[in-house]
């Protein structure tokens, strides 16, 4: 009996410990405002406000705060789900375990995802009918997220039926590419990234056919852009979030381009680059940005040698930047992204006047946030 009250106090000493030395940790290290691991923006410590604290804002808030900035984070991730795989479990964090190494986020919406993804495509859909009033060209392709794609690589038993509901929302207004990828999956193409949500060089091509068709360009063919590999040692977001830190990183292929051949300008800080890759990103954890140098509110991108070609402005998040290269072959490209531009975009094709306007986002993005296009 003596025995199992100090297993008892042993225990009880030992929890005391632990959660007193989480809770000294929140007051004892520096807030993150980033995490270059996860690739995300990490909550920091939330204003109070009455209505803030009506609403469920408050707490939300804080509970995010103090998920996103506990002490070895990343390490806890990691055991999670170790733990999680050794009681036979197929998903952690809300990314399944595929077949041959895929990482699989299940997007686990809730009404409040469904009402955002509406409205985005409301915005959306308006602009576009201003923009045919004005005769301007304009296409919105919605691009699929792996799990439309790859059921192929299900774990076994899993059901994913709830994800297609979204696709409900998206009407005839906007080109989907779920079938089109899905066939060039299907076909032996490795559309994703295994451990991130992007698609990769091939994706990105098979894409680009889509749009020629609908567009009314003429598409070379994959051989013409001879894929280089620029890096074999990326791990995205999706491998990030996972805590199976034990998968193979994936490559990142891009078409091979002269340099020179274009002028990239990102508009905001005036930056000029001679190539539509930036090899900094190869040294850091957010390798995808490679392509165009990341997430920018403006960048332009003109042919040095073709001064005849079309401007196309894409109104995009990050999917555009691996296809800007093929299409760069057709057009000179100006791409905006709503989520950190400030002007209004309307006034800007109105000003400049652009003629051919693409909206490109993920189906994801649309649902997890306001995209506030002005």
């Amino acid at each position: 009996m003596k025995k199992q009250n100090l297993s008892g106090i042993i225990l009880l000493i030992s929890l005391g410990v632990i959660m007193a030395f989480f809770s000294f940790s929140y007051a004892l290290i520096n807030e993150k405002s980033f995490s270059e691991h996860e690739n995300r923006i990490l909550q920091q410590f939330p204003a109070f406000s009455i209505s803030k604290l009506i609403n469920g804002t408050y707490t939300s808030q804080l509970h995010n705060y103090f998920s996103d900035q506990i002490a070895f984070r990343t390490q806890l991730i990691k055991l999670k789900a170790s733990s999680e795989l050794l009681m036979g479990k197929i998903e952690n964090n809300g990314i399944l375990l595929g077949k041959n190494g895929y990482l699989i986020e299940t997007h686990q919406y809730v009404n409040e995802n469904y009402d955002c993804l509406r409205k985005n495509l409301y915005k959306i859909e308006k602009i576009m009918q201003n923009l045919k009033d004005n005769n301007v060209k304009v296409n919105s392709f919605i691009i699929p997220r792996k799990i439309d794609i790859l059921q192929d690589y299900f774990p076994r038993y899993y059901s994913d039926k709830r994800n297609k509901l979204a696709w409900k929302s998206v009407g005839d207004k906007h080109i989907s590419l779920t079938k089109s990828l899905a066939k060039a999956q299907n076909g032996g193409a490795e559309i994703f990234y295994k451990t991130d949500h992007h698609w990769t060089a091939e994706g990105a091509y098979f894409a680009y056919i889509e749009l020629s068709n609908i567009m009314e360009f003429m598409p070379l063919s994959l051989d013409r852009f001879q894929l280089q590999t620029l890096s074999n040692d990326f791990y995205g977001t999706t491998y990030s979030k996972s805590g199976f830190f034990f998968t193979d990183a994936d490559k990142i292929d891009a078409p091979t381009i002269e340099k020179g051949r274009y002028r990239v300008t990102i508009v905001e800080t005036n930056t000029k680059f001679d190539t539509l890759y930036d090899s900094s990103y190869l040294n850091k954890k957010d390798k995808y940005s490679v392509f165009l140098s990341g997430n920018n509110a403006h960048v332009k991108i003109y042919d040095t040698q073709n001064n005849t070609k079309e401007t196309l402005l894409i109104i995009k998040d990050s999917f555009a930047h691996s296809i800007a290269p093929y299409l760069c072959e057709h057009y000179n490209l100006e791409l905006i992204d709503p989520r950190y531009y400030n002007g209004s975009i309307e006034q800007y094709i109105n000003e400049n006047n652009i003629k051919n306007v693409l909206f490109m986002f993920g189906i994801d993005t649309l649902a997890l946030g306001n995209i506030i296009i002005k």
